[in-house]
């Protein structure tokens, strides 16, 4: 349909990176991906990548001239040096988050798991039909009217760190609030329901999971 209106398009390949997934074979114009993620995968350089396709080659290369962007040595070396291990980390951040998901998906007060786990579901099939694999990051909907209780859950775990970035070797949670999530809602949400964002890092997928389990108790 872009094709046919001569639309440009562009996705943020972040989460499945080229490893999971190939857009320009699957027809986008432009593939960008934060190399602080899952390229570093340490969480100690700033970055970017842009992958395009030769129908605007040609534009990308003019806005390049103007902006004068460039990446600094040294982070160009840290990016490099993640991504000799990007495919060995991957696998580890899917086996791991797939593990989580599916005890998550068993949990009574969480109501649903934002994660492509569940075989025949319509997501499930969306994924595997372009994706040859998931990362480490995943959300969830809690159901609880003590927000207090939610937050002393993600307080509580003893293995994640908190931060919005994501993608190192180091497990994360963040309570994402209403106004956080504005607009950009992926799902409908009641004042009684909340939604936390995890990135499932490379430690023990038992030592997660039971960090998780333990943190669970506090919520009412």
């Amino acid at each position: 349909m872009a094709k046919k209106n001569k639309i440009y398009t562009a996705i943020d390949n972040t989460w499945g990176t080229p490893y999971f997934l190939k857009p320009i074979k699957l027809g986008f114009d432009m593939s960008i991906v934060s190399a602080t993620k899952y390229y570093s995968g340490h969480s100690d350089v700033m970055g970017g990548s842009l992958a395009i396709s030769k129908r605007v080659f040609k534009l990308v290369e003019a806005t390049n001239k103007v902006s004068g962007l460039r990446l600094g040595p040294d982070d160009a070396y840290l990016i490099l040096r993640g991504i000799r291990t990007l495919d060995v980390r991957l696998e580890k951040h899917q086996e791991n988050a797939l593990k989580v998901s599916k005890f998550l998906s068993k949990q009574k007060k969480i109501i649903k798991v934002f994660y492509p786990y569940k075989k025949g579901s319509q997501n499930y099939k969306l994924w595997k039909k372009y994706y040859s694999g998931a990362s480490g990051l995943l959300g969830f909907k809690i159901k609880s009217k003590n927000k207090n209780s939610v937050l002393k859950f993600v307080n509580s775990l003893k293995l994640f760190g908190y931060g919005f970035s994501w993608g190192g070797f180091e497990s994360l949670a963040l309570y994402q609030t209403h106004q956080a999530l504005g607009k950009r809602q992926f799902t409908h949400i009641n004042k009684d329901e909340h939604i936390i964002r995890m990135h499932i890092g490379l430690e023990d997928p038992k030592d997660i999971i039971d960090d998780i389990k333990q943190a669970l108790k506090f919520i009412k």
